[in-house]
């Protein structure tokens, strides 16, 4: 779920993933939508604003009219990287995921290229990143789910999240104890959130007396700690 903050041009997204309604109350939006607009009277190819102003649409449920303005955006600015996300994340709403997946591969080139040059775009990228391996779950494309994941904690190295995420992808798709038990013992090192940590050390335990990831049914217990 994302809330793209007009004034900062930066998006933060809940780590969850869930793709659950609007964040923003309909007089928020309307509020956004007037800043937007606005900015955009003075600066008509600000393609920071358009950009915005896509996702305040997106959130209203205008989604033929977001999708117009991202896809502006890159007409106006073909490296900014933000709107190559929100396309992705349209196309695989809409079940198109080869179209989905060529703009992600996009994005996160051209993000790399940006980060590069603007550090402080880089809390969007990861929060992106784990929007898109919510994807690539829902699409049960586990190698890419796989790849995203160690591109966070390459961005982040003390993410516990990513590492937990990490330790469920090895075990629950791809049967490795050995990786899933190394990413376990990197959440419990790094710390900080004692509800993750004690999470870890649940699955390792369970690890430890479950060899064989094949026979286990259902691990959502796993993932919610339960």
């Amino acid at each position: 779920m994302l809330v793209f903050l007009i004034a900062t041009g930066m998006v933060i997204s809940s780590h969850d993933l869930s793709m659950a309604g609007p964040v923003h109350e309909n007089a928020d939006l309307q509020k956004e939508e007037k800043a937007a607009r606005k900015n955009l009277s003075k600066s008509p190819d600000d393609h920071v604003t358009i950009t915005a102003l896509g996702v305040v649409y997106w959130e209203m449920g205008k989604k033929r009219a977001a999708i117009k303005l991202f896809r502006k955006t890159i007409k106006i600015a073909p490296d900014y990287p933000p709107p190559y996300f929100f396309l992705g994340k349209a196309y695989f709403l809409e079940r198109k995921n080869e179209k989905a997946i060529t703009k992600f591969d996009i994005f996160e080139k051209k993000m790399d290229a940006f980060i590069a040059v603007d550090g402080n775009m880089k809390d969007f990228h990861v929060s992106c990143l784990y929007e898109i391996a919510g994807f690539y779950a829902a699409s049960r494309r586990h190698d890419e789910v796989l790849g995203t994941y160690n591109k966070i904690v390459k961005l982040e190295p003390q993410d516990q999240q990513a590492h937990y995420n990490l330790a469920v992808c090895y075990y629950k798709f791809f049967h490795d104890r050995s990786r899933a038990y190394k990413e376990l013992k990197n959440v419990i090192e790094i710390g900080g959130d004692k509800f993750l940590s004690d999470k870890a050390a649940f699955f390792v335990d369970y690890l430890r007396n479950n060899p064989d990831s094949r026979y286990a049914a259902d691990l959502d217990f796993i993932e919610r700690g339960d």
